[in-house]
């Protein structure tokens, strides 16, 4: 088990600085943990774990999280939470409504998800588009974003690293997301399911991230 560090060094001397928050994430793809490594910064305290090949699916990243969860010591009243992040993918993922049936009995345990459908992509769509097409499969999904993103990226892959350049449009992202999710929520009686798409919850990843950033400012 791994100790959190509650000091730092100054001028030789351990001092005391205020405990925050600790994030870890799981990943199911390069896309996502390319764009989630950006979070391991200081002001929000994340840390991507390394991805397993042999738990690649929804319901085995959420087995390896609580695994991982009894082993690391979390504070739950600093508010330390564990993310589990994957896509729809009805091939990879038929057993998805497990993995959320798992994640919900862990909650209080600070067990979260990072879901999209048809996939991560989503996510990045409404940085660019006010809204993101609908009933497309996570193949078109990707393909729309690399018309997107022709211009400015030619060469663009899903291992292409977009972070930076989307940075300042993320505000945007963040509504639309919203919106979206409560456009959805009035069609779909689970917007965490095969049949509502497009959907992401990244905006409550995002809103979770940036109250931890704002108390590392005011600490």
């Amino acid at each position: 088990m791994r100790k959190r560090e509650r000091g730092r060094e100054i001028k030789g001397k351990r001092t005391k600085e205020k405990p925050r928050a600790k994030i870890y994430i799981f990943t199911e793809g390069d896309t996502e943990e390319i764009y989630l490594k950006h979070f391991e910064i200081k002001e929000y305290n994340a840390e991507v774990i390394a991805k397993d090949p042999k738990c690649t699916d929804a319901v085995g990243i959420v087995t390896r999280a609580r695994n991982f969860m009894k082993e690391e010591k979390m504070d739950l009243e600093l508010g330390d939470r564990v993310y589990c992040v994957f896509d729809s993918d009805p091939l990879s993922n038929p057993n998805i409504q497990l993995a959320f049936d798992m994640i919900r009995g862990m909650m209080e345990e600070g067990l979260r998800c990072i879901f999209s459908n048809p996939s991560f992509e989503v996510w990045f769509i409404l940085h660019l588009k006010e809204r993101a097409p609908y009933g497309l499969t996570a193949i078109q999904m990707k393909d729309r974003l690399r018309r997107e993103l022709k211009p400015v990226f030619p060469n663009y892959s899903e291992t292409t690293d977009i972070f930076d350049w989307l940075r300042d449009k993320q505000s945007l992202a963040y509504e639309r997301a919203i919106r979206l999710h409560n456009s959805q929520q009035e069609v779909y009686k689970r917007v965490l399911s095969h049949e509502c798409n497009p959907y992401t919850n990244m905006f409550q990843f995002i809103e979770y991230m940036e109250s931890i950033k704002k108390t590392a400012s005011h600490g």
